[in-house]
This record gives C-alpha cells, sequence and structure tokens, in this order.
C-alpha cells in the first residue's frame, strides 16, 4: 500500500510517537528504580551498539530505499528483488563478522577504552543484537522505498512494547546482584524486542508478496552494476555514520576522562554522564521522532522526484519537511527550556537534570531540521556531501568536549555546550550544502510568523506553570501548562495562517477527529 510523501511520514510520526512515548516511559522508570550509576552503565555500552549498527548497515537501508524507490519509478519489480537479495546477503556477511570481532574484543574494550569495567556483562549483551537490528534495517528500507511506511511503524511498536516489557522485568530481577546486571537486563530486553520486531517484519514482507504477479520477462542481470549502485550510496553513509558513531562511542571515555582532569572522580562522571546522556537526551531528542520520520519519508520521495527529473517536486518535498520541522521543533525547544527545572523533577526527581536540558533546548531546533536536510542530501546522490558535513562536526564536538569538559568552573555542562556546537555546526553545513545544490531559497514571512508563534507559546506555558496554576501539584501543572500551550500555538498558527485546517486531515487515524474541533 503506497503513501504519499506527507501520508508516510504522517504514519512514521505516529507510529515514532507512541514508541518514544513508550521508550521515555521505559527510560524513566530504568532511571527511578536502577538509579543514575546503572544508566550510566547502560549509557556507556550503547553508543558501541550505535557504532557496531552503523559498520554493518549504516548507508545500506538508505541505499535501498533510495534504489527501491528508482526501480519502482521506472516500473521494474526485477531490479527491486536483486536490490533486496544483494543487500541481505551483504549485510548478513558482515553482521557475522562484526559479531565476532567484537566479541572478542570486549574484554579489551572493557579494560582499556572504557573506564567503568562493569560495562562488560552489558556489552556481551549486544552480539547477538547486531545481526537482528541489520537485516531488520534492510527490510525497513526496502518498505520505505515501495513508500509503504506502516511495515515499519507496526514494527517498532511492537519491537518497543516487547523491550520495555523484556527490560523492566530482567532489570529488576537482576538488581540485587549490582547495578551492572540491572543494566545487562536492560540490554537483553532490547534483544526480546528486536526478535519481535523482525518477526513482524518478515511476516509483513511475506504477506505483501501474496497475489502479486511476476513479470513474464526478466531483465538481463548486471550485478556489478548493481553493486557499484548501493556502493556509491552507502560507502558514504556509511563512512559519515561510522565517523558520527566512532565519536559517540567514543565519547563516554572523552567525558570520563576530561571530567577527571576537571577533578572529578570515576563514580560521579559516570553518575553524570548518565544524566546528559540518559535523562537530559532523552528529553532533548524526544522530537527528533518527527524529523527522522520526516527524513525517512523525505528520502524515496525526492529520489523517485530526481529519477522522473522533476526539480519542481524536490523543492516542494524539501520545503514541506523543513517546515513541517520547524513548526513542531522550535515551541518544542522553547518549552523545554521553560519547562526544564519541573519536567526534570517529576520525570527523573533530579532537578540538576533540568540545568543540563536549560543549556542544550535552545540550540535543539537545530537538531531538529537537520535529519530533512541529510535525507535531501541522500535522495539527492550527494550523500558524500552529508559525509564530509558530518565528520567536522563529530571532530569539532570531541575537541570542544575536551577543551570546555576538563575546565573545572564547566565540568558537565561543558559536555552540553560542546553537544550544542556539533548540533548547529553539522546543521549549517547541511544547509549550505543544499542551497549550493538546488539553489533552496528560505522563505522569511512564514519564519517570523512561527518564532513569534513560538515565543508566546513559551510565555503562556511560563505563566500558567509558574503563577496560573502554582498552588497545584508540579505534575498538574506541567500538564496544563503543557497542553493549553500547544492548543494555543496551534490556534495562533492558524490564526495566521502558517497552517490550515485541512492540514491535519492527513495525520493518519486522529485527523478527522481534530478537524472537528478546530474553527
Amino acid at each position: 500500500m503506497k503513501q504519499n510523501f506527507v501520508q508516510g511520514a504522517m504514519i512514521l510520526v505516529v507510529a515514532g510517537l507512541i514508541t518514544r512515548g513508550l521508550g521515555t516511559i521505559y527510560r524513566i522508570f530504568l532511571s527511578r528504580y536502577l538509579g543514575a550509576e546503572a544508566i550510566g552503565i547502560y549509557q556507556m555500552a550503547f553508543p558501541t551498539l550505535i557504532m557496531l549498527i552503523t559498520i554493518v548497515t549504516a548507508g545500506l537501508p538508505i541505499a535501498v530505499s533510495k534504489l527501491v524507490a528508482e526501480a519502482d519509478a521506472k516500473h521494474d519489480p526485477y531490479l527491486i528483488k536483486r536490490i533486496l537479495r544483494t543487500s541481505l546477503g551483504i549485510v548478513m556477511l558482515v553482521a557475522i563478522v562484526v559479531s565476532s570481532l567484537f566479541y572478542f574484543l570486549i574484554p579489551l574494550l572493557t579494560k582499556y577504552l572504557l573506564t567503568d569495567e562493569r560495562v562488560y556483562l552489558t556489552l556481551l549483551a549486544i552480539v547477538p543484537i547486531v545481526p537482528i537490528i541489520s537485516v531488520s534495517a534492510i527490510l525497513r528500507g526496502y518498505f520505505q522505498g515501495k513508500q509503504n511506511m506502516i511495515p515499519t511503524a507496526i514494527s517498532n511498536i511492537i519491537e518497543t512494547i516487547f523491550r520495555m516489557i523484556a527490560g523492566m522485568f530482567l532489570s529488576l530481577k537482576f538488581l540485587p546482584l549490582g547495578v551492572e546486571y540491572a543494566a545487562f537486563g536492560a540490554m537483553l530486553g532490547m534483544i526480546v524486542g528486536e526478535i519481535a520486531g523482525f518477526i513482524i517484519l518478515v511476516a509483513q514482507y511475506f504477506f505483501s508478496k501474496k497475489g502479486v504477479k511476476r513479470p513474464t520477462v526478466p531483465l538481463p542481470e548486471n550485478r556489478n552494476a548493481l553493486f557499484n549502485n548501493i556502493a556509491r550510496i552507502a560507502v558514504p553513509v556509511t563512512t559519515s555514520s561510522i565517523i558520527g558513531s566512532l565519536a559517540y562511542f567514543i565519547e563516554p571515555s572523552v567525558v570520563a576522562n576530561s571530567l577527571a582532569l576537571a577533578g572529578i572522580p570515576t563514580g560521579t562522571a559516570t553518575a553524570l554522564y548518565g544524566q546528559l546522556a540518559g535523562m537530559a537526551l532523552l528529553i532533548i531528542t524526544f522530537p527528533t521522532v518527527i524529523t527522522s520520520s520526516l527524513g525517512q519519508s523525505l528520502i524515496p520521495a525526492i529520489s523517485e522526484a530526481a529519477a522522473k527529473k522533476n526539480v519542481t517536486k524536490i523543492y516542494k518535498r524539501l520545503h514541506q519537511a523543513l517546515n513541517i520541522a520547524y513548526i513542531i521543533g522550535l515551541p518544542a525547544s522553547v518549552l523545554l527550556f521553560v519547562l526544564a527545572n519541573p519536567l526534570a523533577e517529576l520525570l527523573f526527581n533530579a532537578k540538576e537534570v533540568g540545568h543540563l536540558i536549560k543549556i542544550i533546548s535552545p540550540f535543539a531546533i537545530f537538531l531538529y531540521i537537520q535529519r530533512p536536510l541529510a535525507a535531501t542530501l541522500q535522495g539527492l546522490d550527494r550523500a558524500k556531501d552529508s559525509m564530509t558535513n558530518t565528520i567536522i562536526g563529530a571532530v569539532v564536538k570531541t575537541l570542544a568536549i575536551v577543551f570546555l569538559a576538563s575546565r573545572p568552573s564547566l565540568g558537565i555542562d561543558g559536555v552540553a555546550m560542546a553537544i550544542n556546537i556539533g548540533m548547529l555546526l553539522v546543521t549549517v553545513l547541511h544547509f549550505r550544502s543544499v542551497i549550493h545544490i538546488i539553489g533552496y531559497t528560505i522563505q522569511v514571512r512564514p519564519i517570523l510568523s512561527i518564532t513569534g508563534s513560538a515565543l508566546t507559546t513559551g510565555y503562556i506555558a511560563y505563566y500558567i506553570m509558574f503563577h496560573s496554576l502554582a498552588k497545584l501539584s508540579q505534575g498538574i501543572s506541567l500538564l496544563a501548562a503543557t497542553a493549553i500551550s500547544i492548543v494555543a500555538y496551534i490556534y495562533i498558527l492558524l490564526f495566521l495562517k502558517v497552517i490550515k485546517k485541512q492540514d491535519f486531515e492527513k495525520i493518519p487515524w486522529l485527523g478527522s477527529k481534530i478537524t472537528k474541533i478546530l474553527p
């Protein structure tokens, strides 16, 4: 079932909000019941998982999505089949090799690179996850290339539900043995979730093939050309992602050593990093579920338009994606800044996390619009530009961590500032690349309208939270401030004609109900 760009994006957004909401609840549960130290151990291992997945798959799902979209535009089912078969063969081979090598390197990584040897068990649990995630990623790329986002949405929701249930049960079961065993239990929950998501994807793939007639005349195979096309897209994206993941992988070590230079002990540094990476950034990155969904839907849409040489459609799709990202991302940044302290206290029972959220939230808008820009570059076959920009950002961020976090006056605040520098730099470089390629121009009037509306929303939230309803319980005040300010924001945008009532009809399952309550 093929959807257009906006429909596909909205399906992924709704599913993403569900999974990210459940995931946030899960992380809050872990933070409250396991403590900052266990979360710190989990967060030390998590970048390793991201790096391994990046090495194995990084550019392949994007390559599959792009090439399948192009082949689908040319009505070439045999090429689509070859793309999927070749990509699965590559990813399975690489996944087995990488997982095996990683298994033997775990003792060395634990002893010499990561500063806390208690992370050993959690790293061990990563080994079986890599092959499962890798094959699932290729299948998701295939469905996205067909511009059918429903299988990805369903599998993500199922994966999250199973991961939560298993992770909660196993982490609490192992907690009496120590915080390292609790973190290990949380990672085991991820294995269960990934297996569930994988089963759903495979089932949907075979179901989608029922009743589909095979063409009578197959096109001649050209394996070398196909492999070269996959490599042309995948290699730059993989390189870019590996550099980014490598920076993320070494980040715990860089942070710990930089904080040590600032005179902060290892145990305290681990807890501080847990507060930043496992709590503050968990909240900050929540809106990226929307922009990531836009990016996933944008790549095949841009690729299809580029295959048909429809420049107008490319421009239109990019404008739609950036407009949605800015409309949602800017008020999110403002509300996170205004409500940082009550959010941190209510969710994590840690007011100091609110301080970190306040440092990062003003710059979070750059993170939110970064993914659509990267997706556009990848859809236009300019993955090398995206790679170069990401590498520059990763290097600058890592150097900034060393310079800022090692200063006793800054400490963990310096890490947060370095993250801001990295987000800002990569987004600016991506935008410069897009402008250079397609000559995209910024429309000033909508930006001013959205900015004014977002700032007004922030003031409304501040007044309700800290004045009008200050005497009520913190949870009720926070919920009311958030809900009322968001409703006010929507009405302001409607009044300024930045959005229209009809725009909400594109939201799957909920659109028709929302339009009934709008003026």
